[in-house]
């Protein structure tokens, strides 16, 4: 029943995004979200739970309803956004995703062996590897197939429809080294607990599961591992934080890989607590023990 409901609604916003004026859409978003959040009680719960175990108990009832709510509201624009980003970034881009810290890709490709871009469900995530191709690179991404096939199947086609190569995890292997070889970028979303090759790194002081796979391709292989994120802004547009390439500390290659874990989800967390309202606090993080 849930995966229908979440189903139809999809297909309803995909059809209003058509139709309506990016404002309406939006509205109809926010809209859409409100009820979301009161209706979704399992979901509302989860965020709660999270929130108080990342803040420790710091937050009142009331601020962990507001990031809640404002979540919602981000996830429901940013989903808008990323069904019409074809039309807004070819039409906008430097003004509806503006870049900080480009001089950070130029410095990492220069190296000539490819980029890996660790990024995380923050803002409207679907939108970067558009905006980076963008800049004249070829991009390939690679996600996880999601419950509902039917959602699986929408979320592909709108990725692939912007010409960039897309990979299942598991699977192009083949191809991810060879856009890195020629030059290319691979961007990777390593901020949930999933099945793969992982390892537990603090998140919010509490260790939680983290892909490790793309941070030991690079160290393995020499390749440039490059954070970058983005967010929402007030104003309705996309505010992209380039970070400089992490830093290979350790005395062996197994301690280097912990190490730009650490980096990555020390630098994730820093932009979080700038504004929770920006990540998916309904995702179960720390689900996974050590």
């Amino acid at each position: 029943m849930k995966n229908n409901v979440i189903y139809l609604l999809l297909l309803g916003l995909m059809q209003g995004v058509k139709v309506l004026p990016r404002p309406l859409s939006l509205l109809l978003a926010r809209g859409l979200a409100f009820a979301g959040y009161w209706l979704a009680s399992g979901e509302r719960q989860k965020i709660h739970a999270n929130l108080a175990l990342a803040y420790n108990g710091r937050l009142t009832e009331n601020q962990r309803h507001d990031i809640g709510k404002r979540a919602f509201r981000n996830i429901a624009q940013n989903l808008v956004d990323a069904l019409l980003m074809n039309r807004l970034l070819r039409k906008y881009p430097e003004t509806i995703m503006t870049l900080e810290g480009q001089e950070h890709v130029s410095a990492a490709m220069a190296k000539k062996k490819g980029v890996i871009f660790l990024t995380a469900h923050t803002g409207c995530f679907e939108m970067l590897s558009m905006r980076f191709s963008m800049l004249g690179f070829p991009m390939i991404v690679l996600g996880a197939k999601i419950y509902d096939p039917r959602l699986n199947d929408i979320i592909v086609a709108n990725r692939k429809s912007n010409n960039i190569a897309y990979v299942e995890r598991g699977q192009g292997l083949k191809d991810i080294y060879r856009v890195l070889m020629n030059g290319g970028g691979f961007g990777v979303l390593c901020d949930l607990d999933t099945r793969v090759e992982s390892r537990f790194i603090d998140f919010f002081g509490i260790p939680a599961k983290t892909p490790s796979g793309p941070f030991r391709l690079g160290v393995k292989r020499g390749i440039p591992l490059v954070p970058v994120f983005t967010v929402r802004t007030r104003e309705g547009s996309q505010r992209v934080s380039i970070f400089p390439e992490l830093t290979l500390t350790g005395n062996n290659e197994d301690e280097k890989i912990t190490n730009v874990m650490k980096q990555y989800n020390d630098i994730l967390e820093a932009l979080i607590n700038n504004d929770p309202s920006q990540w998916i606090w309904m995702h179960e993080r720390w689900k996974s023990k050590p």
